[in-house]
């Protein structure tokens, strides 16, 4: 969870970027990481900043959705970010959306636990047995259980960097496949 920006809304930039009438950007963006800003607020009360309701589907639409709206709201009356086209409400809402749920999505590949459909199922183990291998174990500030290293936090990693690279690279742009 500690790496909300870059890498989540890096990996869905390409979709902004190809089709930028149709998406919000910022709304995308702020989309993206809202899951993880949710969750990190909620853990500070419960003490775990492990996934919760913030990645759920539940947790999309009722916490995520109206968080990201205020953030992005917010977010679009500073000055730096005051240019960025902006989309009517019903495509801002949806982009959020979008974000959100390829947050999540994201997750579900990139870390040991999925808690999609909290607080009726949670934890629930969809990989093969090789997936949840412990190569070590690292002690994290705020989470209760020592953080897990093996092949979920491999690919954790990876998407890190390419969605890093996504969000600060011109990949998907628009006027790149016009020439």
């Amino acid at each position: 969870m500690p790496f909300a920006f870059p890498s989540h809304p890096g990996l869905i930039a390409p979709l902004w970027r190809r089709w930028p009438h149709r998406f919000d950007a910022l709304g995308c963006a702020i989309g993206a990481m809202t899951p993880d800003i949710v969750d990190g607020v909620l853990g500070v009360f419960r003490g775990d900043l492990g996934q919760w309701y913030g990645h759920s589907l539940l947790g999309v639409m009722l916490l995520d959705v109206p968080v990201a709206w205020l953030l992005t709201l917010f977010a679009s009356r500073l000055p730096r970010l005051r240019d960025i086209p902006r989309a009517p409400p019903s495509r801002l809402i949806s982009s959020i959306w979008v974000g959100a749920l390829s947050h999540v999505l994201f997750d579900f590949v990139s870390h040991e636990t999925f808690v999609l459909l909290l607080p009726w199922h949670a934890y629930a183990r969809v990989f093969p047995s090789f997936w949840y291998a412990r190569w070590f174990e690292l002690r994290t500030p705020f989470y209760k259980e020592p953080y897990p290293i093996g092949p979920h936090f491999t690919v954790w990693l990876v998407l890190s960097v390419v969605g890093a690279v996504m969000f600060f690279s011109d990949f998907g742009r628009e006027e790149d496949r016009a020439s």
